[in-house]
């Protein structure tokens, strides 16, 4: 998602501003700035620009915050003054300017469908030339809708990822502790599809004191396959532990179970 509203940035700063910069708010409401594009491929964005900023606090009275409560689109023509910075988020928003220069500047609200503020998007130009002016600010916004959207989409890809991978870690079992056998697990999914599916693995020993190791797969990425690799590998498990039988034979009862209407 960085990457993609660098590109973004990149973009804006070929046809509308001279830099912009972008901040967004994780779900615990802390906000981070995660890019600052200057048109000026030469001019370097320091470290110190990005990262964790300030809280919105009660006394946060600048732009910034107020766009971050869900105010905007704000056309702003006047920088603050020091006597006007009231919070640490206002001077640092003061800092980036003065490094950067500004002369106006367009900042709007990135809003989920629900209105939920996700973050702010923030568009400077430094010369007086062409200033932003009032006229700007609708076909800003709706920009700005279309960026938001796919914001809200990446994190709820992001979120189906994360969800994923934790019913995949709780659908595999915990390895059994064997005095003369030391037995060492490692799941990675695939980068590449979703991270559930059916592959999985599975330890355990059986009542002559054998220890049965398993590998296998069901075709498929996603919640069917990963359903039915659980119940397979139980059903295998009750199998081998109750026939007593080579892995052969636990293989053609399993077949047959799973083939029974």
């Amino acid at each position: 998602m960085e990457e993609g509203l660098r590109r973004v940035c990149h973009v804006l700063t070929r046809w509308l501003a001279d830099w912009c910069a972008v901040d967004l708010v994780d779900e615990t409401g802390h906000v981070d700035r995660v890019c600052v594009v200057h048109r000026d491929p030469e001019v370097r964005v320091a470290g110190a620009h990005l990262g964790r900023l300030p809280p919105v606090s009660g006394n946060t009275r600048g732009p910034l915050p107020r766009v971050l409560r869900g105010a905007g689109p704000l056309l702003v023509t006047e920088v603050l003054r020091p006597d006007e910075v009231h919070s640490a988020l206002d001077a640092r928003q003061m800092e980036l300017v003065d490094h950067f220069g500004g002369n106006s500047a367009v900042m709007a609200p990135l809003q989920s469908a629900h209105r939920e503020v996700l973050g702010a998007l923030t568009m400077v130009r430094v010369h007086d030339v062409q200033p932003f002016t009032r006229e700007d600010i609708l076909p800003i916004a709706e920009l700005v809708r279309s960026i938001a959207l796919g914001v809200d989409s990446a994190r709820l890809h992001r979120h189906t990822q994360s969800t994923a991978a934790h019913l995949q870690r709780a659908l595999l079992p915990e390895l059994p502790r064997i005095g003369h056998l030391e037995l060492v697990a490692r799941y990675v999914p695939s980068s590449t599809t979703a991270e559930v599916g059916g592959d999985w693995y599975d330890a355990f020993t059986v009542p002559s004191g054998d220890t049965v190791l398993v590998i296998g797969d069901v075709s498929g990425h996603d919640l069917r396959a990963a359903v039915a690799m659980s119940a397979l590998r139980n059903m295998l498990r009750g199998l081998a532990v109750d026939g007593h039988e080579p892995p052969g034979d636990v293989l053609r009862r399993l077949d047959r179970a799973r083939t029974t209407p």
